[in-house]
């Protein structure tokens, strides 16, 4: 068993070069347009509020929930900042 050991890095290079060449990069930039998204729904949310109008409603709350689930690998890692539902 311990023969295998140092193979086993050889066998795993084609999944870690998957990841880092091909998800990894994907997943940076769904973050990096999310969060502009996010800005710029809170800043219209500010503008509206700001103009004294009532928004009908909370603009950037789906954007947020996106962009935390896209953060936590869709779901896969929790937040530490929320306790784990309740089932």
């Amino acid at each position: 068993m311990t023969l295998a050991l140092p193979i086993a890095p050889i066998f795993l290079l084609p999944f870690i070069i998957l990841f880092f060449i091909v998800v990894f990069p994907f997943w940076l930039v769904a973050v990096a347009v999310l969060g502009i998204l996010l800005g710029i729904a809170l800043g219209v949310q500010w503008a509206v509020r700001r103009s004294g109008m009532s928004p009908e409603s909370n603009l950037s709350k789906p954007i947020s929930r996106a962009f935390h689930w896209t953060l936590s690998w869709g779901g896969i890692a929790n937040r530490r900042d929320q306790p784990p539902p309740a089932e």
